[in-house]
């Protein structure tokens, strides 16, 4: 019997059953073209992209702000601004500008370090009849006694000059001063330096010791009288009055000799650099000196006599190597070497240091006698 019926038998017994296809959705079809990932991924990944380029962009100014802030301050006196006092003695541009007011043409020029600034010109000028200007700076170089020595040639062209020259223990470095190179006086003499500020300047105003020097400047100008407390005479003396803030002045010399002496101890120094490229602006110097018929006088520092101990208990390798290169440099140039390290030569006084390292004016009076007397003529 045939039965008419909508249902077609599979042959399994199943029903098939057969509709129409409905039609899909136009969100669905949307759905299949979009990218096979979930909907969060996209947001975050657009998220995570804005944050980067947001902390980017915040530190990039930061760094401007700092950069800008320090810049203003110039707390290193790099930059030349001069809008307030610098966080650091700003003395060679200070002894370059006594050098021009000079009316007269100095004698005696004495070049060198910080050690160096407690010779007064007075008193060599009471003992020697020369008259005299102090040129040592803070942290002084070879360089910076190259360019002082060639300006006061320059300002009193036709006047000769005699030098006294105060060295440490390593004689010379080859390293020049962010402060004298960006000096245009100093331009001149220094080869290849510019003036301009340049990208290591600007990694210098950008860290951490320039932020922290601009806020010691800051502070000491908003909170105090914004003014260098240190003054200089038209010879390039110290006035004594401020030789308190001076900033080797130590609180206790005993302590000051007793950290130098242990850290010697703790860390011996090792064998000296000896490359000739560290001594370019020395042997420059005295060529130049030379080359007009003077002979400087080169002074070894004093060492305050615990540490000169412990430095010989450790061979003092760096005073052997000195004396071997001057021996070797007599050969060329013409000068005269008065060793002052050991205080007990020239009767000078264990108590009369500023610090382990630096001697007080007293001291240096003494040191100036013995210096003369041993000086084979070359400062008169």
């Amino acid at each position: 019997m045939a039965a008419t019926s909508r249902n077609r038998v599979g042959s399994l017994g199943a029903p098939w059953i057969f509709r129409r296809a409905r039609p899909r959705a136009s969100s669905e079809v949307e759905k299949l073209e979009r990218p096979l990932e979930p909907g969060v991924a996209s947001v975050q990944a657009t998220g995570y992209a804005k944050f980067v380029v947001a902390t980017v962009g915040a530190c990039l100014a930061l760094l401007a702000a700092t950069l800008t802030l320090n810049v203003l301050v110039d707390p290193f006196a790099i930059d030349g601004i001069g809008l307030l006092p610098t966080a650091v003695e700003a003395d060679r541009s200070i002894k370059l500008n006594l050098i021009g007011h000079l009316e007269q043409s100095p004698e005696i020029v004495i070049l060198g370090s910080s050690r160096a600034r407690q010779a007064e010109p007075s008193f060599l000028t009471q003992i020697t009849g020369e008259t005299a200007f102090n040129g040592a700076v803070t942290g002084g170089t070879a360089a910076d006694a190259w360019v002082m020595a060639r300006y006061v040639t320059d300002r009193f062209p036709r006047e000769p000059h005699h030098y006294l020259w105060f060295v440490d223990a390593g004689i010379a470095t080859k390293g020049i001063n962010p402060q004298l190179a960006q000096d245009p006086r100093a331009k001149r003499y220094l080869a290849g330096k510019s003036v301009d500020f340049t990208l290591a300047d600007v990694g210098t105003y950008i860290g951490p010791q320039a932020s922290l020097a601009s806020w010691r400047v800051l502070e000491k100008c908003v909170l105090h009288a914004c003014k260098a407390r240190l003054r200089y005479l038209p010879d390039g003396a110290i006035a004594r009055p401020t030789l308190k803030y001076l900033p080797e002045h130590a609180a206790s010399l005993e302590n000051s000799v007793s950290h130098l002496v242990d850290a010697v101890r703790r860390h011996p120094p090792r064998e000296p650099n000896t490359n000739p490229e560290r001594y370019r602006f020395f042997e420059r110097a005295i060529a130049f000196m030379n080359a007009r018929g003077i002979r400087p006088v080169i002074v070894l520092n004093p060492i305050h006599p615990r540490v000169l101990a412990e430095l010989r208990r450790h061979g003092f390798a760096q005073r052997k190597a000195s004396l071997a290169y001057l021996h070797a440099l007599h050969r060329r140039y013409d000068f005269v070497v008065v060793d002052g390290e050991d205080i007990s030569r020239w009767g000078g006084s264990p108590q009369e240091f500023t610090n382990a390292t630096h001697v007080n004016r007293l001291n240096m009076r003494r040191l100036l006698r013995h210096i003369v007397a041993h000086s084979d003529g070359a400062l008169r």
